[in-house]
């Protein structure tokens, strides 16, 4: 380490300090400077945890080890160039998030809309600029809500490029309260789709189970009868057919990982725009500019005053302009 390091101020996170976002964490053990200072003091390199570069958006686990460089303009120099541009990329990546687009807030519960392009929450691969990000510049006390730190407020969950409506929890007992729903299927959540091929039937129900595919990303739909994956349940609904295409509504009674995406390609109809469960052999050669996948409809019982909360979103532009092109 460079020679001010001996200077610098350490800290360790505790069991009580574990879930707490760095920048926040921070401000309270720095006297004399305010959340936006430490903000930037993060930015700049200033701030190592485990003696790796950092982000903001951070959260902290026991026992991590916290070192805060004495001299804001001479931050520490000697991070791997690797780590640097890593963290570089982390700091753009948070300013070019969208503002959060609220449909509805109470003292219990938000309903947001999510953009497609938009992670829930960090992996393995993408550490910020998550819609969690978003949360917690709406709401700092969101951080400290649920069981994984990782991912907290957040009872539900849409794939990166899925947009549409989605459920947060606000306080501890409305997390509870809505997993509890979740779990007993008494949150019913509705999408719009565009796929590829002619749905045989004009309603019905694909009961496909879900498992991880051994050799892909994609996850694989096996009969029900096997024993492999999770029981998975889709009913759907078709709304208008076109050539090559049909536009469905489709209600997802159980929660799997890509569970609509995987029941509409085991049909040998995937979701236009897809490029991870794309079709093999279409019919019609179709040009998207997104998934043709968007969480429309959620229906949930309050946590506090047990009224039915009932919500609709317009359809995104993407799919009248298919419509248009596919007619």
């Amino acid at each position: 380490m460079i020679s001010y390091m001996e200077k610098a101020q350490t800290f360790t996170a505790t069991l009580e300090d574990a879930g707490k976002r760095l920048d926040m964490y921070l401000t309270e053990q720095l006297a004399n400077i305010t959340r936006s200072q430490v903000k930037k003091l993060i930015k700049s390199g200033g701030v190592l945890i485990n003696q790796k570069s950092v982000s903001v958006h951070q959260f902290l686990k026991e026992g991590d080890q916290i070192v805060v460089a004495q001299d804001a303009t001479r931050p520490f120099t000697d991070i791997p160039g690797e780590e640097k541009q890593v963290a570089n990329q982390e700091v753009a990546s948070t300013k070019q998030l969208p503002p959060l687009h609220i449909i509805e807030e109470t003292e219990t519960f938000l309903v947001i809309d999510k953009p497609a392009g938009i992670l829930v929450h960090p992996d393995t691969k993408n550490t910020s600029g998550t819609l969690i990000d978003m949360l917690i510049n709406h709401d700092p006390s969101l951080g400290k809500i649920g069981e994984d730190p990782m991912r907290p407020a957040i009872v539900h969950r849409l794939d990166k490029d899925v947009s549409g409506l989605m459920l947060v929890a606000k306080t501890q007992d409305a997390y509870d309260y809505f997993k509890h729903l979740f779990k007993e299927k008494r949150i019913k959540k509705t999408y719009l789709a565009f796929v590829y091929g002619e749905l045989p039937q004009q309603e019905g129900d694909i009961r496909f189970r879900i498992a991880r595919s051994n050799t892909s990303p994609r996850m694989a739909a096996r009969p029900q009868q096997e024993d492999a994956g999770r029981a998975a349940w889709t009913h759907y609904r078709v709304i208008e057919r076109f050539r090559g295409a049909t536009l469905v509504e489709a209600e997802i009674i159980s929660g799997r990982t890509h569970q609509i995406r995987a029941h509409f390609f085991a049909l040998n109809c995937p979701i236009i725009g897809d490029v991870l469960y794309q079709a093999k052999h279409p019919t019609r050669t179709i040009t998207a500019p997104r998934l043709m996948l968007q969480s429309v409809g959620l229906e949930f019982t309050d946590p506090v005053t047990d009224d039915e909360h009932t919500y609709v979103l317009a359809p995104d532009p993407s799919f009248e302009t298919l419509k248009n092109e596919l007619s």
